[in-house]
């Protein structure tokens, strides 16, 4: 079975590490690609390299401008190979403006080393994802709304809550079991902080997604299609710039990843 998060990141070689993609409308946001989309896309570009090794451990996305051509031209570069860890660049353009990037990606992978030193925070304790509510798709809703299962069991979106807090339950939607470019794309599934300080809709273009992830492909294999948590806060929102930041749970209480984020509103 083909999955829609792997035939909308399929990549077709040009040679010399650049590759033909194609956008694909299933995972429009509401006037661009979504962002988790790019990020899952650059990853797989870094992946599928015959000098890749380990497993991606970091990315950095720098939106430049937004996504909307159907057809792109994906180029990627290993910067650095030290003794553990690669450093990544990829760029992603219009086919017609290969030259324009429009999302510049760092990439770090590499393999892990076992330790005796171990620590990480709990999860914090919520409503399960069986009692939360699960927010549905609609003709009002991003695309990639319908290819992801997500339900909330914090905060309320389009009122003011105390703080901009809030925890979501995400999974699949089409059973693909979760793997380090699924969960690059479910970390850009929190609503703009905007969404929980105010009764307007006050959207938000993300700058900068930083992904860290924690995890080992096993611990993610072990989650398979179960909902991943995600506790995303803000520290600030002012002057036309948020902070995101959300940390990400498996169901068996373990820390996956952390994402940070840096987006930018304009009030009306």
């Amino acid at each position: 079975m083909t999955y829609a998060l792997d035939e909308a990141t399929q990549l077709e070689s040009l040679g010399g590490r650049r590759y033909a993609l194609r956008s694909d409308k299933r995972f429009w946001n509401m006037r661009s690609m979504f962002g988790g989309w790019s990020a899952a896309a650059s990853a797989q570009a870094v992946m599928q390299d015959e000098e890749f090794r380990g497993d991606v451990l970091t990315q950095t996305v720098n939106f430049q401008s937004a996504i909307v051509a159907e057809n792109l031209v994906v180029q990627v570069r290993l910067s650095e190979r030290r003794r553990a860890l690669d450093y990544w660049q990829v760029d992603i353009a219009a086919a017609d403006t290969p030259d324009e990037t429009q999302a510049s990606v760092l990439i770090v992978s590499g393999t892990r080393n076992a330790t005796e030193r171990s620590f990480e925070i709990d999860m914090p304790a919520h409503r399960a994802a069986a009692d939360s509510f699960r927010l549905p798709s609609s003709e009002s809703t991003p695309n990639w709304f319908s290819h992801f299962d997500i339900r909330l069991a914090k905060g309320r979106p389009f009122s003011v809550n105390p703080t901009p807090n809030s925890v979501t339950y995400v999974r699949e939607e089409d059973g693909r079991t979760l793997d380090s470019k699924a969960l690059l794309a479910i970390a850009d599934t929190p609503m703009p902080r905007t969404f929980f300080v105010s009764e307007e809709m006050v959207v938000a273009a993300t700058i900068t997604l930083s992904t860290h992830i924690y995890a080992s492909p096993q611990m993610l294999a072990d989650v398979g299609n179960d909902f991943v948590m995600l506790d995303t806060q803000s520290k600030t929102i002012r002057d036309s710039l948020i902070n995101q930041e959300t940390h990400l749970f498996s169901p068996m209480g373990r820390l996956l990843a952390a994402s940070y984020q840096t987006a930018y509103f304009r009030e009306t």
